[in-house]
């Protein structure tokens, strides 16, 4: 957003409401609105595909009445879920209290009442609704972010993991869920301090986003585990095959040429998630660590060291 100017997205079928806005908006001076105006929600989600904007003006009064009231707030939802960074600001009927009350906990901003809007109210409305929502993103992001390595945590996993198998099923696409674990960290904290096992995960971290992809989600879970999402179209066989053989390319690539005093060594396993074979999310977990495990059983102590190497 411009210093005072914002691009505001306006979503109403009247054409007299937008009008009447496009008035308001000019009558606060200076330039500070840029009003693009849409009819219908479907231009609207083009619109903000195609496009930024600072926040959007939604209309719900044409859907305010007893028989369109069920799905009166169903607009809202789809934008929230179609563009989840745009603050949404409800405009309302003079009788329209209740769907604006409903607006707000359904996520909206601000509700308005068209009838009682002049300029100043409306700049003032979309311009807070605007830090408000930077804020709740900024609290938003830091609640699901671990400090350490700048990955996802586990409520970030969870939270995003079951968007993507939801995404899954309307794709039809399989999932694979890897769960790698940084082998030995006690050994490293206990033989070189809680500083060096630090690093060892920070480095753990970099693995594993130099080599999974920018669109895969990747999450520190708990102390030496991390796990990951990706979207695949290869089978079972292929898709363990890939993603072993990268991260055991890329980790001997570090360990070759990192001043280290041990060597990094992680364990993985792999579960995956076949939409016509759905399962939770709890289950797909609990699935990758158990071969996770498995494969860490099959490894042998480093006797210097006490780190898990790979065989």
């Amino acid at each position: 957003m411009s210093a005072g100017r914002m691009k505001v997205l306006l979503v109403a079928e009247s054409e007299r409401d937008v009008r009447r806005l496009q008035s308001v908006s000019a009558a606060r001076g200076g330039g500070h609105f840029e009003l693009t105006h849409v009819r219908s929600l479907a231009d609207a989600m083009r619109e903000l595909a195609g496009d930024r904007f600072d926040a959007v003006l939604l209309d719900l009064a044409e859907r305010s009445d007893p028989v369109a009231r069920v799905d009166a707030l169903e607009p809202l939802v789809k934008l929230r879920e179609g563009a989840p960074d745009v603050p949404i600001i409800v405009l309302t009927g003079v009788d329209d209290e209740t769907i604006g009350v409903r607006a707000l906990k359904a996520g909206a901003q601000d509700s308005l009442v068209k009838g009682m809007l002049d300029g100043h109210l409306l700049f003032r409305a979309i311009r807070y609704a605007i830090e408000r929502h930077q804020l709740q993103m900024a609290l938003r992001a830091m609640s699901l972010v671990d400090d350490l390595t700048g990955l996802y945590n586990r409520r970030g996993f969870l939270t995003l993991a079951r968007q993507q198998l939801k995404i899954a099923d309307r794709m039809r696409k399989r999932v694979s869920h890897i769960f790698v674990d940084l082998d030995g960290l006690k050994a490293i904290n206990d033989s070189f301090g809680h500083r060096e096992g630090d690093l060892a995960l920070i480095e753990t971290a970099d693995l594993l986003k130099e080599t999974f992809r920018e669109s895969d989600i990747i999450a520190r879970i708990g102390g030496d585990e991390f796990v990951v999402l990706a979207m695949e179209n290869v089978g079972p066989n292929g898709g363990a095959e890939v993603w072993t053989t990268r991260l055991q390319e890329n980790l001997l690539l570090r360990n070759a040429r990192m001043d280290r005093r041990f060597p990094l060594s992680v364990s993985m396993g792999i579960a995956y998630y076949d939409p016509d074979f759905p399962i939770n999310l709890e289950d797909l977990l609990d699935r990758a660590d158990k071969t996770m495990y498995e494969q860490k059983r099959n490894k042998r102590l480093s006797p210097p060291l006490g780190v898990a190497a790979r065989e």
